[in-house]
């Protein structure tokens, strides 16, 4: 099937395999994989999934084939050997005795994993200029975009709908598309221009992951088996983390506002929430690297050698969960901002922690954009081209001396 957006069965079919909606010992894959994704080159390509326990179960794709049993706890994974970049839709297809998925469209390239807050999640529909390159979107058949979207963080109670979708299983939702107009506009639009400016320079498929969560912070994205074996992080890790002075007095306000009476109900900003239900589901999962623009939320508190903590157990933390203990992560610095507004006071002592940690932890590649900002005290500057150009041609350099 060739790429044509989210019409039809394809559509329904994807979007049941990423919110992992299958009864237990029913043929499924894991998050991770849809129709119109791509899938990492050069390396070997991991696939799992649940089915019945004892069962064989077969991947093919690209000409290779893998085989696995069902474990007794009803999961399986296969290693499928590596292969080239690819721009030509294939079938991915597995099989478990009668029952068989079909995937289309899957293509082979560098996949990236975008994530933060506010400004990463910032869609490129609202951006200067990102009407226009939202409408041109579909004319680069070789990005595809996989928009996993949280319950919103605005200042409201949440309905019952919404808290049902507050549980590790169900709080993304999304699944894979080819770039379209209206899928395009709903992206990041950092992400976009970020991936765009890979995809031109590189000449391959580049497929973008987005799970940002406005007013997150960098706690909320950490493991939480970290959380809970780390005595400095022992505030965090229990049940009073609303009333915990380490988190920003802005974020929390905005958790009790969404949770009412709920306040001890899982919440995005509830430390460890965002990776367990965003990142943790792709372990295993060869990305190319992190795109990460975040630090508005920590940067209200002035602990510098707190903030610095919180990095680089992210980093380190992300890198032990998924499975890449190398996994690159390009940091986009805060940018300049206007007003007299004490929560921002502190960005410059946040910019210098940022840099620090590019400085001292290997892989971490900081991308300032201070020149960038804006004299406004909005903190969502909407001129997001430059950041996402500037993310990309970091990237594009840094692959570019390795050869890569």
């Amino acid at each position: 099937m060739k790429c044509l957006g989210f019409s039809g069965w394809c559509a329904v079919f994807g979007g049941l395999l990423m919110l992992g909606s299958a009864e237990a010992g029913e043929l499924s894959l894991a998050r991770p994989f849809g129709s119109h994704m791509v899938l990492p080159m050069e390396r070997p390509l991991p696939v799992w999934g649940q089915g019945e326990a004892g069962k064989e179960v077969t991947v093919a794709f690209g000409g290779r084939t893998a085989s696995a049993t069902v474990d007794a706890g009803g999961n399986w994974r296969v290693q499928l050997p590596a292969l080239g970049a690819s721009s030509r839709g294939r079938e991915l297809a597995v099989r478990c005795g009668k029952e068989s998925i079909r995937l289309d469209d899957v293509l082979v390239g560098r996949v990236w994993l975008c994530s933060g807050q506010s400004n990463m999640d910032f869609p490129l529909g609202r951006a200067v200029g990102g009407k226009e390159e939202a409408a041109a979107a579909a004319s680069f058949p070789g990005i595809r975009l996989c928009n996993l979207t949280g319950v919103p963080t605005d200042a409201r109670r949440y309905d019952e709908a919404t808290f049902a979708r507050l549980n590790e299983r169900d709080h993304f939702q999304g699944s894979w598309q080819c770039a379209g107009q209206a899928g395009a506009a709903a992206f990041s639009a950092v992400a976009w221009w970020a991936g765009k400016t890979i995809h031109e320079a590189s000449g391959v498929p580049v497929g973008l992951v987005e799970n940002a969560v406005g007013g997150s912070g960098a706690e909320a994205w950490l493991p939480r088996d970290l959380l809970q074996s780390e005595e400095h992080y022992r505030s965090l890790a229990g049940g009073g983390w609303l009333d915990c002075g380490q988190i920003g007095a802005w974020a929390r306000g905005r958790a009790r506002q969404n949770l009412g009476d709920r306040l001890e109900g899982e919440h995005p900003f509830k430390p460890g929430f965002l990776f367990e239900s965003g990142v943790r589901a792709w372990a295993g999962f060869p990305f190319d690297g992190v795109l990460w623009y975040q630090g508005e939320t920590n940067a209200e508190i002035h602990d510098d050698a707190w903030n610095e903590r919180l990095i680089r157990d992210l980093v380190t933390g992300w890198r032990a969960g998924l499975q890449q203990k190398d996994l690159p992560f390009f940091m986009v610095g805060l940018p300049r901002i206007g007003g007299t507004d004490p929560l921002r006071r502190w960005w410059p002592e946040f910019r210098a922690v940022q840099a620090r940690v590019a400085a001292d932890v290997p892989g971490v590649t900081l991308v300032p954009t201070v020149d960038l900002g804006w004299d406004s005290p909005d903190v969502h500057p909407p001129d997001k081209r430059p950041v996402g150009v500037r993310l990309g041609e970091k990237v594009v350099g840094l692959q570019n001396q390795s050869g890569k």
